[in-house]
């Protein structure tokens, strides 16, 4: 009876665990089943942080440097993180027992910018991560959505999202949303002072489908208000896209939302012609001329020390052959940097501290304008005691292969004790070994010669007398023949026939209308539009996916040989076995 009763408890026991793993089975389909939407608005999933203080990042190790906090009152994750003084770079990722495969998969790869925070996506020592810059050290907090919804930077307890209003908001209800991605904290300036009629606008894209959607606009800390709440009810212009004109210039806070109903929190309103979209939670200029700007940047955030090159640059796309022009506004007096030319950036090293406003003006060439503004501090470095550093020359690029390479740095700072500061140059060749002896010295020149081909990574240090240091890495392309590229335009660059073409009137062309020209002939492979197809294309891509500096623009119609619709490095694959002659001839040519 004893071996009997084992036996059937054991019995009974299998039959739990059967039942117990089909349950867990069931389960399991139900929460793959889920949509993400009920996922992120319960905080169910978990994101951890992997990261390092450093622009040049190995993600060693098996622990994750933090996980991911859910707050359900403001509907955002977020992770604060503490004395990221400098680069640092890391990848939100829901892997937690191996930094190598984190890498690999990013959970978050759309980013958002605030104040002298920035985040950008990039590869970085060959990892695809993504890179913090935070110049104070302060405790930065992390946040977003969703998985698709992207990061924002902010400072650690700046961040004050709530929820907006039922009724009218009194005067200290409305407080501006920050952290979520919602609110731009510098936002670029809209490309007129008003709209075409001289009247001043904000619009919704109503890509959330509300029925019809509402402005609530208000003065930030008074009682000041458009009206009642849900305010004024938005005319809808057509398709999503809904206007309200502003006619309070003092009204700086709005709510958009569905005759009361679905709602966005408290936004600060950036200004005219910009576009709220009630799905994305974006702003956007509501930008409709035909020169249509990609992008207007510097390289470095700002704010910055006097005596720093800093690179502007531009694109955009416009009817035939797009001008660029660059200057720089301080007190009300105006530096040209660089008159229209078709060189779209400009070298800019400020030697006065204060704060000024860069201007990118484009023209094309059938007299289209356009123009985007951004703010830019420049500080006084002259008793500045943690180093920092000025110019590099060269700071990346192609370089000859077995031929010396000459480093020459300009760094400030390091104001304490002795007022010296160090220099180590640190090389790395292709396939990542140390290929010099690093060692801090006086002198701020380096030369190295590289002896194989492929990207060679210089790591400098600037160390003052009380050992603070900054860090900062370059990539080199060490190539068979060298092609001469023009460094960025530091004085107005005369045009072919004029020293700068009338702003009303298109640029004069050296030869014919560029709306004459023949169409362009697709050479399959010729990445660098040199004419042949070699190894240097497939080169050429990998730097372009790697977000290295190129120096001609890339072809894109030639490059993408796979015919998926954009160059990435399956292309350059496909034209290294073009060359090997594995293959003779390309996917897109089939």
């Amino acid at each position: 009876m004893g071996m009997i009763g084992k036996q059937t408890k054991r019995g009974i026991s299998l039959l739990l665990c059967l039942t117990l793993l089909v349950s867990m089975l069931a389960l399991a389909v139900s929460v793959s089943a889920a949509e993400t939407g009920n996922i992120v608005a319960t905080g169910a999933e978990t994101y951890y942080l992997w990261g390092e203080n450093s622009n040049s990042p190995n993600f060693s190790g098996t622990t994750p440097t933090g996980t991911f906090t859910y707050d359900s009152s403001k509907g955002y994750y977020y992770y604060d993180l503490s004395g990221s003084s400098g680069d640092y770079c890391f990848v939100v990722s829901k892997i937690s027992d191996s930094a190598n495969s984190a890498v690999k998969t990013p959970a978050v790869q759309t980013i958002a910018s605030a104040g002298s925070y920035y985040l950008s996506a990039g590869n970085y020592h060959g990892f695809n991560c993504i890179h913090l810059w935070n110049p104070s050290g302060d405790t930065i907090r992390i946040s977003f959505t969703s998985e698709t919804a992207g990061l924002t930077a902010v400072k650690a307890g700046s961040d004050n999202p709530t929820q907006a209003p039922t009724t009218a908001p009194g005067p200290t209800t409305p407080s501006p949303t920050q952290g979520g991605g919602t609110n731009p904290t510098t936002a670029p300036q809209p490309t007129q002072s008003g709209g075409s009629d001289g009247k001043t606008y904000v619009y919704c894209e109503n890509e959330a489908g509300w029925g019809t959607v509402y402005a609530y606009m208000w003065i930030n800390g008074t009682q000041t208000n458009n009206a009642a709440w849900p305010g004024k009810p938005m005319t809808n212009i057509g398709g999503n896209e809904w206007r309200y004109e502003v006619t309070n210039s003092k009204w700086d806070m709005i709510i958009f939302s569905n005759n009361g109903a679905d709602q966005t929190s408290n936004l600060t309103f950036p200004g005219n012609n910009y576009m709220w979209n009630n799905k994305t939670k974006t702003w956007s200029i509501r930008d409709t001329s035909p020169l249509q700007i990609s992008s207007f940047a510097t390289d470095l955030a700002s704010p910055q020390y006097n005596g720093t090159g800093i690179t502007l640059s531009a694109e955009a796309e416009g009817e035939g052959t797009v001008y660029y022009k660059f200057s720089a506004t301080k007190d009300g007096s105006t530096t040209v940097l660089s008159d229209f030319s078709t060189a779209n950036k400009v070298l800019w090293t400020p030697q006065n501290a204060g704060t000024y406003t860069l201007t990118y003006d484009f023209k094309d060439a059938k007299g289209n304008l356009n123009q985007r503004t951004k703010n830019y501090v420049i500080e006084d470095g002259s008793s500045v005691v943690a180093p920092y550093i000025k110019t590099v020359t060269p700071n990346g690029g192609d370089i000859q292969n077995n031929s010396n390479v000459q480093i020459n740095v300009a760094a400030g700072g390091g104001n304490t004790g002795t007022n010296l500061l160090f220099y180590k140059y640190t090389i790395k060749n292709p396939s990542g070994d140390i290929a010099n002896v690093p060692y801090y010295t006086r002198n701020t020149s380096y030369t190295f010669k590289p002896t194989a081909l492929g990207l060679h990574t210089l790591t400098l240090n600037v160390q003052g007398s009380d050992n603070k240091t900054i860090e900062r890495s370059y990539l080199f392309n060490s190539v068979g023949s060298v092609t001469p590229t023009t460094p960025p335009e530091t004085q107005p660059p005369v045009q072919p026939t004029q020293a700068s073409p009338d702003p009303t009137e298109a640029p004069p062309a050296p030869t014919q209308p560029p709306t004459d020209a023949p169409s362009p002939v697709a050479v399959y492979g010729d990445a660098d539009g040199d004419g042949d197809v070699t190894i240097l294309d497939a080169t050429f891509i990998q730097r372009y996916a790697a977000g290295i500096s190129l120096p001609t623009p890339l072809n894109e119609l030639n490059a993408d040989v796979d015919d998926d619709g954009s160059v990435t490095i399956l292309d350059a694959t496909l034209i290294q076995r073009f060359n090997a002659g594995i293959i003779n001839k390309f996917p897109v040519q089939s």
